[in-house]
């Protein structure tokens, strides 16, 4: 079993701490070269005060420090570069156990897995997107693509999945298999790793300006199938297409104002409500488990929620 992959390595309450210390250490690091970047700015620029990094705060965009959006949104790639890197070595040097035993319970990636997930979830978000734009087209403005686009790309394609790669296998890798083997039970693996899901996110600048609780909804629910899909496939390949889709289709086709990763998308959604975004999860989410059940062949009835040592 997935969750059994813990046997591999230490486990001592002492390599946790030190593991979630070390990754929290990277991912603060990993801040350092953005801070850099608005204080030469600031120094570069006399319109830029203090007040913009209040205003950052509230709604991330870059152009209040002069940078373009790709820059910030490789900016903010590297937070998350810096913390895969730190829990990578810990997991390494302090667990001494492979960081593969986090995505797999065969030691071998399987990236069929990962492309499979990442274009049928991309699909369903797209099919979604179009029957919205299609009822609704004055919610939508489009903003005809430049070669800033074609960057764009390049990021997402090559550097926005450790982001993605990241948030699952600290998530529902590390989390959630010290929690299920530890209490000998998924259920409680599933259950806090959705706690913590929702309290990564929960500092995110959205849940400023459509509310804490309705963006929570979005959050947990996103948490919950992503879960689920780990739990029935007993691997974490499927939830990181799942998730690095999302976030792709976010930032190169459709994006709205407070969201946290603030592109030059095709479109920009100037209406949005999250507790609709929480219903589309679900019902996506829904169509996404039965369309892998059959594809991978799920005996969901007989899934041993138990991790006995």
């Amino acid at each position: 079993m997935f969750c059994k992959n813990v046997a591999q390595g230490r486990n001592g309450v002492i390599h946790y701490i030190f593991t979630i210390l070390f990754t929290v250490l990277g991912y603060f690091i990993g801040q350092i070269p953005m801070l850099l970047a608005f204080n030469y700015q600031m120094n570069r620029h006399n319109d830029i005060g203090k007040e913009a990094l209040l205003k950052f705060q509230e709604n991330p965009d870059f152009s209040l420090f002069h940078i373009s959006s790709n820059g910030g949104f490789f900016l903010m790639m590297m937070i998350f570069i810096f913390a895969f890197v730190a829990l990578a070595l810990s997991v390494k040097y302090i667990h001494r156990r492979s960081v593969v035993s986090l995505i797999s319970n065969t030691m071998k990636i399987d990236w069929k897995r990962i492309l499979w997930s990442t274009g049928f979830w991309f699909l369903l978000l797209f099919i979604v997107e179009l029957l919205t734009l299609v009822i609704y087209p004055e919610r939508y403005t489009f903003r005809k693509p430049d070669s800033s686009f074609f960057v764009l790309l390049l990021i997402c394609i090559f550097i926005l999945p450790i982001q993605t790669t990241f948030e699952e296998v600290f998530t529902r890798g590390y989390i959630f298999q010290a929690v299920s083997y530890n209490s000998k039970s998924i259920f409680w693996g599933l259950i806090i790793s959705i706690v913590v899901f929702a309290f990564m996110h929960g500092m995110n600048p959205e849940t400023v300006k459509y509310g804490f609780w309705p963006m929570m909804s979005y959050y947990i629910s996103a948490a919950v199938l992503l879960g689920l899909i780990v739990i029935f496939d007993d691997r974490l390949e499927l939830a990181i297409g799942v998730h690095t889709a999302t976030n792709m289709f976010g930032a190169l086709i459709v994006t709205y104002e407070g969201a946290a990763m603030q592109t030059d998308s095709l479109f920009i959604n100037n209406k949005i409500s999250p507790i609709v975004l929480a219903l589309e999860i679900i019902v996506l989410g829904v169509v996404f488990l039965f369309v892998s059940s059959k594809k991978y062949h799920w005996n969901i009835k007989s899934v041993d929620w138990n991790c006995n040592k």
